[in-house]
């Protein structure tokens, strides 16, 4: 991972022009509906954001597991299969973000086009490479179709996150 994430940093950016994209690939193991790892590396999907693994809300009145529910989608795609993914970043918690891929499919972009991850564009460096445009339209898509986390009562991904951390722990004073 540190030799990967040194590459990563250690590429140098002419003004006006990209480094060649650091890629790497292997049999993926899904951690949850946005992130998976290749030989032990965690990568978190780019561009996307799903409800975390633990995360539920209502769907037609009935508790909804939607982080089961993205995860599972995720396994189905991509889990045990052969995924190459084009590193755009290192985030906060020194995973890859990247743009990965299952046999020529986005992964991102079906989970996106399931209902099962909103986009999530703001924490992408600004020369990415992603044709976005793809994402917006599956996203606009599952939102009319009723889809997944557009059929449902959910906290969004990223406040329920928030509200984890910020929640007291219990027997401390």
């Amino acid at each position: 991972m540190i030799a990967l994430a040194t590459a990563l940093l250690a590429q140098p950016v002419i003004a006006g022009s990209l480094p060649p994209p650091l890629t790497i690939s292997g049999t993926a193991r899904v951690i949850d509906g946005d992130t998976i790892s290749i030989r032990k590396q965690r990568i978190r999907l780019a561009a996307i954001d799903a409800c975390e693994v633990d995360q539920t809300g209502f769907r037609w009145e009935v508790e909804w597991l939607c982080g089961k529910a993205a995860r599972s989608f995720m396994r189905s795609i991509a889990d045990g299969k052969h995924v190459e993914c084009r590193v755009i970043d290192m985030d906060q918690y020194r995973r890859l973000v990247a743009q990965c891929f299952e046999s020529g499919r986005d992964v991102g972009l079906a989970i996106v086009a399931a209902g099962l991850a909103e986009t999530l564009f703001r924490y992408l460096p600004k020369q990415h490479r992603m044709e976005l445009k793809a994402y917006i339209a599956a996203e606009q898509r599952a939102k009319t179709a009723g889809l997944g986390i557009w059929s449902a009562e959910i906290e969004k991904p990223s406040e329920y996150r928030r509200s984890r951390r910020k929640a007291p722990a219990f027997g401390r004073s």
